[in-house]
């Protein structure tokens, strides 16, 4: 998909500007959605086409023309995460499928399958999620769905553990996660496939490669 426009959903958060980068740097052509021209102006540094728009109001703007979408929302410890995790995924999911994108990318997150075995200050925000990854399942996308652990800000690693059904925990650097996204645009093993990402011994294209692809 090189030469292709992206867009990407949550572009100013902390792992959305990373994907942005990767994006940039790999040689695509972005299009990102932020809240304000403060971040708008930022989106634009990285080498990025930002537009201003919300995904529970208007955003299908900087959708148009675009060949894949990345969703990397995040209601964060102050948001509601029924409005963004849930509803503002699934209005993302709805529009991509009317303006017939068909490749999307959704940066969920390690626990949503079991919720009830997570902190409890978390289940919220992973039901949420969980609501947004069954509408994706059930649709025609050609999705992914990747689900990292706990996200941190370190350098990256490039060695992970990429697994289907994943019942463990770990951590992960945001930059690692940003890199598995961009990756998994052109690896046909990541399509309509759902895998868990944490830190491991394996180097993240070999581990995306070795990922199955789960057919609907």
């Amino acid at each position: 998909m090189k030469n292709s426009t992206i867009f990407v959903a949550g572009a100013h958060g902390g792992t959305g500007q990373l994907i942005v980068r990767e994006l940039v740097q790999a040689g695509y052509k972005v299009h990102g959605l932020v809240r304000s021209e403060e971040q708008a102006a930022a989106i634009k540094e990285l080498g990025a086409v930002p537009f201003i728009g919300d995904l529970n109001g208007v955003f299908s703007e900087g959708m148009k023309g675009v060949d894949a979408v990345i969703c990397a929302v995040g209601a964060g410890a102050s948001g509601n995460p029924e409005e963004v995790d849930h509803l503002g995924t699934v209005r993302l999911i709805e529009q991509s499928m009317l303006d017939g994108i068909e490749r999307f990318i959704l940066i969920s997150s390690l626990g949503t399958l079991a919720p009830h075995k997570m902190p409890s200050l978390l289940k919220p925000y992973l039901m949420a999620k969980r609501r947004a990854e069954r509408v994706l399942e059930e649709s025609k996308l050609n999705h992914t769905i990747i689900r990292p652990g706990g996200l941190t800000n370190d350098p990256p690693t490039g060695r992970v553990t990429a697994a289907v059904g994943f019942s463990g925990s770990g951590r992960i650097s945001r930059d690692d996660v940003a890199k598995a996204a961009v990756l998994a645009l052109a690896l046909p093993q990541t399509e309509r496939c759902e895998f868990e990402l944490v830190e491991g011994d394996t180097p993240l294209a070999e581990a995306l490669q070795s990922l199955r692809t789960a057919s609907k």
